[in-house]
């Protein structure tokens, strides 16, 4: 199935790109001028200007509120950018002192530049109103290797290039260096053509600006770039990066002979790595990498969740030319590789043709495992692409390998079609011999501007295994049918944009398919808000069913009609399971920016195979009192009781605080201090309400609380050379003592030194 249709994307994807909907030619300018953000040098009179923007979102099609100039040139080894934002009330401005890539709350303006043109991968380069920068790269179509979302921006990979903003009298001014070395683009001679886009994020209305008239009826938006011509003889070479850093490390922890808290010996550690980038093609090799968290991840409530969760990808090996390993079905995902000795990567593009290879040596439980990936992708048409995936891990009498080919298939502007089949072989020790199972997916998608759809059916066989990927679960199949409804307000009116996704999705056991109901399913109506003044609502009405995994109750025991102890057999399965949330967030004020939400829904409790009530409330604050002290508070609270007598199953209560203070754009200090309560209840009998016992003992209940607090101090004054110092500490109380007897049971002290060598 999968060859034929990658025979008939070869037949009839279009055979030449769309026509740009706008073109600029860039001039030469051999004149080296400061980058201060004041553009008076002569050199700009010469520059290119992009003007009449238009709005892209909440409403497209028309003119931009607030009026853009782009200025563009390029000298031997660099290209330039200067931009003139004009606003009406120039006290909306926003702008913050805020560590890299963290101005999402900020005014800015970015720059896609699409450097082989192919209207599928671009890097991006972002500053807000003081220069403070943003980089990373937006690949359309399949899932990346560092998110769990397709068609999205990864803003972890860092790009060296300078900028400098300030704010004016009547709105901003920014100027930008590139660097030809911190990209790469074909190698062939003659003038570059390049896709380019900029986009101007307006904070205080959520407005958002782009240069060509984007459209978001579309299923690619770079497809909907402009084209930047007339580089000729850009000077670039090979780009020699050596980054040495040593480490050393302090851990302290409760021993739990003698209850006492002690120190291990200071451990310090030294690595490079070493990166040779040529114009089209990236080598990258590590030895002995230091990938030490700075900061906890973020809180997740974990107290009814059958399946592991996903964290993204932010270690610096891993990000230079992750994109290119991005694949349906998350078959790749980095963060699997745990505590790697040495590894090695090559990453690029030569004519239509993408190529990402990484191999590590990771360290795993005592024993080295040694992870291969590869990823080859064509680009076929003006926004087509098919692509073949092979990951390995090998460990001593264990192995995993999975193969895989996808295509993504763009036709008629709106729609794409996305088949994937995927196959895993995996013998682990306790196996007498090697077992095979399938993945697959089938996606259907319409990216209209009033009325769009994603219809999906996708399925892992029983023991499909991706040791380099993340497939939380195997042995199902799913399908859904959504639809999206937009309304556009006109200009000024109160809603300005009214969308409303609604649909069903079902899940069945891999084997029984076509022999029995669904196990899982649902259908959901709910959507979004934008109003006036950037304030945004969203809302959603849901009604699920589930047939419980029987698998999940073995060795539970309950007490019979008889008194004596019986095999649990709780309820087959739940349906009307209802319920409803709703949340707000506010504009971006210059001071503050909120939101919160709430839902309450019945809910299945898996552990007890039983029906459960849950009430979720949300909310965060962010402060930003002056523009270099930035606050951010949050929480999450959950509690779900049981439907048949209204006890307590179990609930939780994540707090969190993050202080920061950054008094110039390379010095950033920051506090972050997460108190995590989790309790789950004994297990119950769903009819009886008796306690369920495992191996003769009832199951107890679980009570814990943790307060963790991360102090971190940076000094980063260009990607790849960096100075940390860092500690972090977790208490907790004792079992059965109040929060105000914690203790602590685990802390650290960490150093990082860092010097990047860059030619």
């Amino acid at each position: 199935m999968v060859r034929a249709l990658f025979l008939l994307v070869l037949q009839q994807a279009p055979s030449s790109p769309v026509a740009p909907s706008q073109t600029v030619a860039v001039s030469r300018v051999e004149t080296e001028i400061v980058i201060d953000g004041v553009l008076t040098d002569t050199a700009w009179q010469r520059a290119a200007r992009l003007t009449g923007f238009h709005q892209y979102e909440p409403v497209d099609g028309r003119p931009a509120e607030e009026r853009t100039e782009v200025l563009v040139f390029y000298s031997k080894d660099a290209l330039h950018f200067g931009i003139v934002a004009h606003a009406r009330n120039p006290s909306s401005i926003r702008a913050t002192l805020a560590d890299r890539d963290n101005i999402d709350t900020d005014d800015r303006i970015v720059i896609f530049l699409d450097t082989f043109n192919d209207r599928r991968r671009a890097f991006i380069f972002g500053v807000n109103p003081l220069g403070v920068q943003l980089d990373g790269v937006r690949t359309e179509g399949a899932v990346s290797a560092g998110n769990i979302f397709g068609g999205s921006i990864d803003y972890n990979p860092d790009y060296f290039f300078e900028s400098k903003g300030r704010l004016t009298d009547s709105g901003y001014v920014v100027e930008i260096r590139i660097p030809f070395k911190s990209l790469r683009f074909p190698t062939a001679k003659g003038a570059q053509q390049w896709g380019l886009n900029i986009v101007r994020n307006n904070a205080s209305t959520g407005y958002t600006d782009t240069w060509t008239d984007a459209r978001r009826a579309g299923a690619s938006f770079l497809a909907q770039s402009g084209t930047m011509t007339g580089m000729e003889n850009v000077e670039r070479g090979v780009v020699t990066e050596i980054q040495p850093f040593v480490t050393t490390s302090l851990r302290g922890e409760i021993d739990p002979a003698t209850g006492s808290f002690a120190r291990g010996d200071v451990k310090p550690d030294a690595g490079a790595n070493l990166r040779f980038g040529f114009p089209a093609l990236s080598l990258d090799a590590t030895f002995n990498p230091d990938f030490s968290q700075v900061e906890s991840d973020a809180g997740l409530v974990t107290v009814n969740e059958r399946f592991a969760l996903f964290f993204p990808e932010k270690r610096p090996f891993f990000l230079e030319g992750i994109e290119l390993f991005s694949t349906p079905g998350q078959l790749v995902y980095t963060r699997r590789i745990a505590s790697p000795l040495a590894g090695a990567k090559l990453t690029g593009k030569v004519g239509r043709y993408s190529i990402a290879y990484l191999s590590a040596l990771d360290q795993l439980r005592g024993r080295d495992a040694l992870f291969n990936v590869a990823r080859a992708r064509m680009d076929v048409g003006s926004s087509s692409l098919a692509g073949v995936t092979l990951t390995d891990r090998r460990l001593p009498g264990t192995f995993n390998t999975v193969a895989s080919s996808d295509m993504r298939y763009v036709f008629g502007r709106l729609y794409y079609f996305e088949p994937q089949l995927a196959w895993s072989w995996t013998k682990r020790l306790t196996d007498a011999t090697a077992h095979a199972a399938p993945l697959f997916k089938l996606e259907l998608d319409r990216t209209g501007r009033a009325w769009g759809f994603n219809y999906r059916v996708d399925g892992v066989g029983d023991g499909f295994d991706s040791d380099a990927g993340f497939v939380p679960r195997s042995g199902f199949v799913r399908a859904w049918a959504f639809n999206r409804f937009s309304l556009y307000g006109g200009r000024g009116a109160l809603v300005e944009n009214f969308t409303v996704f609604t649909g069903p999705t079902r899940l069945w056991n891999y084997r029984d398919v076509t022999r029995q109901s669904p196990i899982e399913g649902s259908e959901t109506i709910g959507g979004f808000l934008n109003l006036r003044g950037g304030w945004q609502v969203n809302y959603g009405i849901y009604r699920q069913l589930v047939l419980f995994d029987r698998q999940l109750f073995a060795g539970l025991t309950t007490r019979s009609a008889a008194g004596v102890s019986a095999p649990y057999d709780p309820p087959r399965g739940l349906s009307n399971l209802w319920g409803d949330s709703l949340g707000f967030r506010t504009p971006v004020f210059q001071r503050v920016t909120a939101g919160a939400g709430a839902a309450r829904q019945a809910t299945p409790i898996f552990f007890e195979g039983s029906e459960g009530m849950e009430t979720r409330l949300s909310t965060f604050v962010t402060l930003r009192p002056t523009p270099g002290i930035r606050v951010e508070g949050s929480g999450i609270a959950t509690r779900i009781e049981r439907a048949r007598d209204g006890s307590e199953f179990a609930r939780a209560l994540i707090p969190r605080l993050k202080a920061e203070y950054q008094p110039t754009r390379s010095l950033f200090f920051r506090v972050v201090g997460e108190w995590r309560a989790e309790r789950r209840d004994a297990l119950r009998d769903a009819r009886t309400g008796d306690r369920l016992s495992a191996g003769g003992v009832p199951v107890p209940a679980v009570d814990g609380g943790a307060l963790r607090t991360d102090w971190l101090a940076s000094y980063e004054p260009s990607p790849g050379t960096a100075a940390f110092l860092g500690y972090g500490s977790t208490t907790q109380p004792p079992a059965g003592s109040r929060l105000a007897d914690r203790q602590r049971v685990a802390d650290g002290f960490f150093v990082k030194l860092a010097y990047q060598f860059r030619r």
